[in-house]
């Protein structure tokens, strides 16, 4: 136990949040999402939710969170926020990643619009995030956080796929663990 809990502090002693000064390039929009253990998680996790259901429902969730994620990010582009509404939208961005896996525990009982709808806002934060930070205006950047972000699902879905015969309750672990990280930078944001 005292193992995972110094693994936690030594992840959680890095800055908390987004990574500024990339450049606009597609290459640097690209490993945006994934140099961030926040966005990483996030997207990982719902593609481990999609999994969950027959294709043509569980893709509902990846779907709505590109198209919020990349609506949100081209028109927040170039708004004046300040550091001090930064800073809280990436506090949003955490505390949905605390919720995110209760909502993955808890899947099965809660309203599929609901939960839709609650990844649907997830996709909007993490694109105001993102559209504030990187002029996601540019085609290259815009396109590099989508394809990465998708990229990130899948892996999410697969994985599901692959472990959720005999090891699903790895991928709870999982979840579960990203929302206690979460929540251990959102303490250390405060």
């Amino acid at each position: 136990m005292k193992k995972w809990l110094l693994l936690i502090a030594l992840l959680a002693s890095n800055q908390a949040f987004a990574h500024p000064n990339h450049d606009t390039s597609l290459y640097s929009a690209l490993l945006h999402p994934v140099t961030g253990w926040d966005h990483l998680l996030t997207m990982l996790i719902i593609g481990v939710m999609a999994y969950q259901f027959p294709m043509k429902k569980g893709v509902i969730f990846p779907a709505i969170f590109v198209s919020s994620f990349g609506l949100s990010a081209v028109f927040s582009t170039g708004l004046g926020i300040g550091e001090e509404q930064l800073h809280l939208l990436n506090q949003m961005i955490l505390v949905a990643l605390i919720v995110l896996p209760l909502g993955h525990v808890l899947l099965t009982k809660l309203s599929f619009s609901l939960v839709t709808l609650f990844i649907g806002m997830i996709g909007v934060f993490h694109g105001v995030t993102h559209g504030v930070e990187l002029d996601a205006s540019s085609f290259p950047v815009l396109a590099g956080l989508i394809l990465s972000t998708i990229a990130l699902h899948t892996i999410g879905f697969f994985v599901a796929m692959y472990a959720s015969k005999k090891h699903e309750w790895a991928l709870r672990a999982f979840t579960i663990c990203s929302g206690v990280f979460a929540a251990t930078l959102f303490v250390q944001s405060i």
